[in-house]
Parts: C-alpha cells; sequence; structure tokens
C-alpha cells in the first residue's frame, strides 16, 4: 500500500537523501506530508538538519527549486499533462472589463425642490458588437425605497435605466450570467453622481469557455 520514496539532493558535494513513507503522486502531497509531519525532519543518511523546509511563520513550504526539478523529471508525463490543460484553459479564458455608471442632466432649479435626470448604465468596454447580451442574462437594480417600483429587471441590452430625481443615493446592483458561462452573479453597487461629465467604474471579468459547448467558439 505505501512505497518508500527516495529524493536524492547534492549539498556541498555530499548526497542527502529525504525518505517519506507514503505515495507520494504529486509535488502537492510532498509539501503536504511535510508540512503536516510532526517527526523531525532531517537526512537519515548525514543527518543533515532538513527545518528549513517549513515556514514557521506562514505553514507553507518555502520554494524548493531542487524538489520542483526533481520531481519534474520523475513526472515528466504528469508535467506536459498538466501544461498542457493550463495553456488550454488560458485561451479558454474570455477577460472583459465592466462598466458601470451614470449619465446627469439638471433639469430644473430653485430653491425648495430640484430635479435632476440620471441613466444609469452597465456596459463592457469597447463593446462595438454589443455583445454584452451574450454573457449578462439580467440585471436586478434596487433603487431607493422612495421610487416605485424600487426594483427594476434589467433583461435585455442595452442594459440601462432612466430616472428622474432630487438627489444622490446608492444603487444596488446584482448582475446575472447566463448559465453556459457557470459564474456565479455578481453583486454590486453604483453611488449616484449628479456631476456634468459622466462618471463611471471599471472592473475586469473573466469568462470561461466551455469545451463542450462548440457554439461559444463561434458566437464571440
Amino acid at each position: 500500500m505505501y512505497d518508500t520514496i527516495v529524493i536524492r539532493t547534492y549539498t556541498r558535494g555530499r548526497q542527502t537523501v529525504l525518505l517519506s513513507l507514503c505515495k507520494l503522486e504529486s509535488e502537492a502531497k510532498l509539501k503536504r506530508f511535510i508540512l503536516t509531519s510532526n517527526h523531525t525532519l532531517q537526512c537519515p543518511i548525514c543527518r543533515e538538519d532538513l527545518t528549513y523546509l517549513h515556514s514557521t511563520s506562514s505553514k507553507h513550504l518555502k520554494a524548493n527549486s531542487i524538489l520542483h526539478n526533481l520531481f519534474r523529471q520523475e513526472y515528466v508525463k504528469e508535467y506536459d499533462i498538466r501544461q498542457s490543460e493550463t495553456e488550454n484553459e488560458r485561451k479558454n479564458i474570455i477577460k472583459k472589463r465592466l462598466i458601470i455608471g451614470n449619465r446627469h442632466q439638471l433639469l430644473s432649479y430653485d430653491y425648495d425642490y430640484t430635479r435632476h435626470e440620471w441613466t444609469l448604465f452597465i456596459k463592457f468596454e469597447n463593446d462595438h458588437q454589443k455583445d454584452v447580451g451574450q454573457f449578462i442574462k439580467q440585471i436586478i437594480v434596487n433603487l431607493h425605497p422612495t421610487f416605485v417600483p424600487s426594483q427594476i429587471i434589467l433583461d435585455k441590452p442595452p442594459f440601462r435605466l432612466t430616472r428622474i430625481g432630487w438627489a444622490v443615493f446608492n444603487i444596488s446592483l446584482s448582475i446575472e450570467f447566463h448559465a453556459k458561462w457557470n459564474k456565479s452573479d455578481l453583486v454590486t453597487n453604483w453611488f449616484l453622481s449628479f456631476s456634468d461629465a459622466d462618471t463611471q467604474k471599471m472592473m475586469e471579468i473573466e469568462f470561461q469557455k466551455s469545451t463542450d459547448n462548440t457554439t461559444n467558439n463561434t458566437v464571440l
């Protein structure tokens, strides 16, 4: 059930052997073994102290290029497979910059009452092809409770909402993505601005293309 794994390194011309009595199938298992072991880490041949493999402050294994290279040589096939998987995942990642903001126009002004027209917008940067609808299914907008209705659902692009009011407030947003992206809802907020220029914030979102759904590649 258990194998003895012998890892050989060389320090100042001496052979250092680290023995592990658990079956180590990956470098991650070696890390877990070293970090969870209550035994003194010591070379069984030269008795060299190997406690440098521990990091007492962060409880993480310190980087060890020797072990890394040894495992890469020992598990060539596994490393190649994982590298291929990583490259494929990177190719299937779509990065989009989501922009949330509002435009504003002053309608009337007097001492007792001021009327402002504002338009909330949610879009992608450089959205010339208007593909935001391929990613976003709907957006739930929660306004100040004085608005009736105070909750509005935007279910198709362009995702905009225009209202008339007299003061700024915080707008709560819940953005739901299409199921094919397998992505959790994004909950964020936007504080309304009555400045003359358009105000906005930007965030980067990653989407993972499904390898099983070839239609994603043609649409995008």
